[in-house]
């Protein structure tokens, strides 16, 4: 068997498992969730003539026109009672019908003439009105100064009387305010269980909701918070993005930032959000909060995938390439792992909620599926969407300051926590665990599969669970049921497309994003730098020979940039020691050649009864005739005769080494160019004497030239300065006590330039 047919029959049984696991979950959320037990609706014209009746009662002029009808579950601005029922909340929807709502919205005005406002009715299935929300539809109305501090609006009052349930009479009223917001209690008589009647009651904006419970103390304190909590994800909200901004703006000033997948799925976001505000109303509250929730989606995306491209250029290929039309087999199995995966959470999502609306003392927090698809608070593509990239942006956090074995269980505790894409109650038992579990797996898919795959399954998870609610109540939502299901469909349909298709598909003119360029150009520099530090490091003698009368001690500081700084200790057959110190000039490869090429010529030129100026004057052809002349090469070249200490030393263009003897510092004066550097020349030799107790250090540019933070050079006479003090200390002692002085002077700042420093130090006595 082919390893193409292996991978697609895994991938089919993926998809086959992973539906299983959906249906699975739909059969306990058919079981357990009030939402997919909440019965059939009644026609729509009931819902349109007692939202007109609710309207007309409350003395609102509607403008003409048909009211638009969506069927919904209970979003943010619907205080759930779990919150104050907990167990007892499911109970109570299905008790009044209310799982799943009717939603009726048109445009009108408190009188003719008056300024214009949107009004919402939220009807349970049974025609019984449950919520009420109205808004200026001017937008400096709505938010002005004013709105903040405003009086209670005699709306309120007048629209109070149109919830009540029949038998049912307002009692007693109570006013409050709530962060300076008019606020609104009514106790309800008569009923068939106990209910009263909470909101908030400013002219600009204002909502009334029938709540479970009589009206006590407790209740309204409960409701008074979760007024405010909601309000607060408004301010948590805020913090957020401006965290993101502040995220997004680093990157981009380190010019590591990527746009356009971001761009591409903030709009697919806004597309799934625009259409939930009914045109008549497009002006209204829901708008800042559509245009929000688009720049931190776009915000989050930006900022997840560029840091995760900085860690590793290739990890979002396929979104790349679905994005270009370019999919190929990478791209085709991600979405297919996604389809397979996204359906698999969607079922593991409804259990868990199920699972919690079973086991007592454990209750989801809200419905299990987000209706109407298309809707400004928190549509399931929206919610895919978002909850993809905050995987991937706790998942790229993670992997930048933790080590990577712990990284995926860090990034899945901080998704579960912020993100709880398990609403279940306690937050901090069940609700911990559940979320762990769910992040954990997504995290899991974006590490092995990739974004494309993370995205997939993330969305799919929201998505078909919706699509499946949306087939219970098909002559309501056919739009909702064909988007949700065509897009569900895609992924598998362009996964086997992708599979088919060649693998060059994918990356032929398909170009990364700059900054990933610049990125890889950036690691194949440092690599190629890696590399050339092994090569100059593997050029330097491993271990210094043994002069017997004399120390030795080196040391060669590679920089940032693989440089050219050489040393080396030979023997010739005459007895002579000879060292040899050097800096071949530039980086790179070149350089590096050059350096074997100078230590090659060096190993087969001394000896043989030459001078060191014979020597350099030889190598000097010998790198001419090799072509080095763009990196030409300093060189100091001694001969030293151990038993005497007699010295011959010649110089080709290399800083002069100094003598320490007696406490004073001489230099070794031989002026001359570089091998070759310019015409052909003649070097000459200089004799001196190295008597017991002296020494010699040979440096190379790169320790005079360090410049510290403020750009001051270490320089010539700083060195001559120290080296008087140490100068009868044994050669590694010397060679420590510069380089600390040198590091001393470089603070913080790096060395541009390999350093190399070589002691020579005659022992006392000796001679």
């Amino acid at each position: 068997m082919s390893p193409s047919v292996h991978t697609r029959r895994n991938l089919l049984l993926g998809a086959v498992l992973g539906l299983l696991a959906l249906a699975a979950g739909i059969a306990l959320a058919d079981t357990f969730l009030p939402e997919w037990r909440a019965g059939e609706p009644l026609a729509e014209s009931v819902y349109r003539n007692r939202y007109r009746e609710m309207a007309a009662r409350a003395g609102l002029v509607l403008e003409p026109g048909e009211p638009s009808l969506f069927l919904v579950t209970r979003n943010v601005l619907q205080l759930e009672p779990y919150r104050p029922l907990g167990d007892g909340g499911s109970a109570w929807l299905l008790a009044t019908r209310s799982a799943i709502c009717v939603q009726a919205v048109h445009n009108g005005q408190e009188a003719p003439g008056a300024a214009p406002l949107g009004l919402t009715g939220i009807f349970a299935l049974n025609g019984q009105p449950e919520f009420v929300t109205w808004w200026a539809r001017d937008l400096l109305q709505l938010y002005s100064p004013t709105s903040f501090f405003a009086s209670e609006s005699p709306l309120a009052d007048a629209l109070a009387p149109q919830l009540l349930a029949p038998g049912e009479s307002l009692g007693a009223k109570q006013s409050d305010r709530i962060s300076n917001l008019p606020r609104v209690a009514y106790a309800l008589r008569g009923g068939q269980r106990p209910q009263f009647l909470f909101g908030t009651a400013a002219p600009q904006q204002g909502l009334l909701e029938r709540m479970p419970g009589a009206l006590t103390p407790a209740r309204l304190a409960n409701a008074e918070g979760a007024t405010l909590q909601m309000a607060s994800l408004f301010f948590r909200g805020l913090l957020t993005l401006l965290g993101l901004i502040a995220l997004f703006t680093a990157l981009a000033l380190q010019a590591r930032i990527g746009v356009v997948n971001a761009a591409v799925l903030s709009c697919a976001a806004l597309a799934s959000m625009l259409p939930g505000l009914p045109a008549a109303s497009l002006w209204s509250a829901g708008l800042p909060f559509v245009v929000v929730s688009g720049i931190e989606i776009f915000l989050l995306w930006a900022c997840a995938e560029s840091l995760l491209r900085s860690t590793s250029p290739d990890f979002t290929t396929s979104l790349d390439a679905l994005r270009a039309g370019r999919l190929g087999p990478r791209g085709g199995r991600a979405l297919l792992v996604g389809f397979s995966f996204g359906a698999a959470l969607g079922g593991l999502r409804l259990g868990l909620l199920s699972l919690a609306e079973l086991l007592p003392g454990v209750w989801p927090a809200r419905s299990s599926v987000a209706l109407p698809l298309f809707q400004p608070f928190g549509s399931p593509i929206t919610q895919g969407i978002g909850l993809a990239g905050g995987v991937a942006l706790a998942l790229a956090l993670a992997v930048r300051v933790l080590p990577v074995r712990w990284a995926p269980a860090a990034a899945a505790l901080i998704a579960g926590l912020l993100l709880r894409p398990v609403p279940v109650e306690p937050s901090l038992t069940a609700g911990l665990a559940a979320n762990l579990l769910f992040t954990g797996l997504l995290v899991w898919i974006g590490r092995r599969h990739g974004l494309t795959a993370l995205l997939t399954a993330s969305l799919l998870a929201m998505l078909l669970p919706a699509a499946a609610l949306a087939f219970r109540y098909l002559s309501w939502m056919p739009g909702t049921l064909a988007l949700a299901a065509g897009l569900a469909a895609a992924a598998p349909v362009l996964g086997w497309l992708g599979l088919s298709r060649s693998a060059t598909a994918e990356v032929q003119r398909l170009s990364p994003p700059v900054f990933v360029r610049r990125l890889e150009e950036e690691r194949r520099f440092r690599n190629e730098m890696e590399l050339l530090a092994k090569m100059q490091r593997a050029l330097l003698p491993r271990t210094l020979p043994r002069v017997e009368g004399y120390e030795l001690a080196a040391q060669s500081v590679i920089a940032n940039e693989a440089g050219g700084d050489l040393y080396d200790v030979l023997s010739d057959e005459d007895g002579y020691v000879w060292i040899a110190a050097g800096d071949v000039a530039g980086h790179g490869y070149s350089c590096a050649i050059a350096q074997a090429m100078t230590k090659a010529a060096l190993a087969s030129l001394v000896g043989r009864r030459r001078t060191p100026a014979e020597v350099l004057q030889r190598a000097d052809r010998v790198l001419r005739a090799a072509g080095a002349r763009r990196n030409f090469t300093s060189l100091a070249l001694l001969r030293l005769r151990p038993e005497t200490g007699e010295a011959l030393m010649s110089n080709a263009g290399h800083p002069y080494p100094l003598i320490l003897a007696d406490g004073e510092v001489a230099e070794v004066e031989l002026p001359s160019l570089p091998l070759g550097l310019g015409p052909p020349r003649r070097y000459e030799d200089r004799a001196f004497h190295l008597p017991p107790g002296s020494a010699i250090v040979f440096c190379s540019d790169g320790l005079f030239e360090a410049s510290d933070g403020d750009g001051r050079i270490y320089g010539f006479d700083r060195l001559r300065e120290l080296l008087r003090g140490p100068g009868s200390q044994p050669a590694a002692k010397i060679l420590e006590i510069l380089l600390a002085d040198w590091r001393r002077h470089l603070r913080a700042a790096r060395s541009l330039d390999d350093t190399t420093v070589l002691v020579l130090r005659r022992r006392e006595g000796e001679g």
